[in-house]
Parts: structure tokens; sequence; C-alpha cells
């Protein structure tokens, strides 16, 4: 019997030890985007060539664009996760019912780069790995007051 109170009250204090001090959850790291990427951004063409960017500080964005003149111009939303000096364009989904939509998600988890000039005011979209994604979303866009 004692042996039994023994490895009882061993075992209390183990799983005492455990709840009060063990493993911590990592905390959820919040995806954010450069600050200044924040904000809403022109490539400042007309016509069927203009692109707009919107921008939101957790990486959230939606672009309005027509590829190659194509059906029309729509609007796509996603999210950019920052990963390092590289963007991840993800969750990506046309939002006003183009035919070319459906071709969007296919690009999803695609990097790009972002970069920054003239003090934060103008940023460059390239994609090395996708011309399509550098046909849809790549060009200098300049930040809107």
């Amino acid at each position: 019997m004692s042996n039994y109170l023994k490895i009882t009250f061993v075992a209390l204090i183990a799983s005492g030890v455990l709840f009060l001090g063990g493993c911590k959850e990592e905390e959820a790291s919040e995806n954010m985007v450069e600050a200044a990427l924040v904000g809403n951004w022109s490539n400042e063409s007309t016509g069927d060539n203009l692109r707009t960017f919107s921008i939101q500080s957790n990486g959230s964005f939606s672009a309005t664009l027509n590829p190659s003149g194509a059906d029309g111009k729509g609007t796509v939303e996603g999210v950019l996760i920052r990963e390092g000096n590289e963007y991840k364009m993800n969750n990506m989904k046309e939002k006003t019912g183009k035919e070319w939509g459906g071709a969007v998600g296919l690009y999803n988890g695609t990097y790009v780069q972002i970069i920054l000039s003239e003090n934060n005011t103008v940023f460059t979209l390239s994609c090395e790995d996708n011309s399509a994604v550098r046909e849809f979303f790549g060009g200098t866009y300049k930040k809107q007051k």
C-alpha cells in the first residue's frame, strides 16, 4: 500500500508540474506586411490597363485588374503573406464573376517580389517564377492619397 501512495503522489506532482509549468502554446503571430505597403495603390494607367491595389496591415488585399483585356475588369481578393523578402499570394478569389477569375486560384502560393521606392510612394510587383502572375498583377504602382 505504501508503494501505491508513493506512485500516486509522484503522479499527482508530475501532472501538477505539467499543468502549471508545462509546454506553453506558441503565440499565434499575425501576418504583417511592411507598414509602407498599407494603403491604396494604382498603376495610374487608363482604360483596360488600369490596375489598383488596396492593402491592409494584416496582408489582406483587393486588386482590380483586367488581364490582357480578357473579360473586362474584375476584383481579386486575397492575402499577402510575408516570408523574408518576398510575399506569398494566397487565398485569391475573383469576386465579380469574370471568366478569367477561375484561373486566379491556380496561382495561390506563388511568391512575388514587392520593392518599395521613391520614399515608399511607389512599389514594383514582379514574379520571378510565373509569367501569368506577372501579367495579372505585375507592374509599378503609386500610392494614392
